[in-house]
């Protein structure tokens, strides 16, 4: 089954669920703590955390446009060249290093809302669409004012 975003088709590919502890919370993470932060850099805007870990199926090592959606509402709007990666070693774990100035910003941010969201046990699912034009055809999806998750 498949979903339109502005006369783009996605695919669902799944849904993002964070990592739990054994009472069925979400397990929560701060790896800054683990960075030998030699320079003494200070965190990034999103650093702070906390942070949760999910991950996605590993076969998806293909380009393409991808949809983050919270009941059924469009959140986020990305593009990628091999998705498993962007989310499995991106978003879904974030590095401590990461967490510094220099370090993957947008990786923060999102998973700290994917943290935000899941613990208010909202639905959160991964959309996808599979083009070589990806950095095209995101910029025409965002050119529209874009995703509330997207910054502007």
């Amino acid at each position: 089954m498949g979903m339109k975003i502005w006369q783009c088709e996605f695919v669902k590919v799944c849904d993002i669920i964070p990592k739990l502890k054994n009472d069925g919370t979400i397990i929560e993470l701060k790896p800054q703590a683990r960075y030998r932060n030699e320079k003494k850099l200070p965190l990034n805007k999103y650093g702070k955390g906390p942070f949760c870990r999910f991950a996605i199926p590993q076969n998806f090592n293909i380009s393409g446009v991808y949809a983050i959606v919270v009941n059924r509402e469009l959140k986020y709007i990305g593009e990628c060249v091999n998705l498993s990666s962007r989310f499995n070693t991106g978003y879904g774990n974030i590095s401590p290093r990461n967490c510094f100035k220099g370090g993957q910003e947008t990786n923060c941010r999102i998973n700290s809302l994917i943290l935000e969201t899941a613990k208010k046990d909202a639905s959160i699912s991964l959309w996808f669409m599979n083009t070589r034009e990806h950095k095209s055809i995101e910029a025409n999806l965002l050119s529209n004012k874009g995703p509330v998750w997207n910054r502007r």
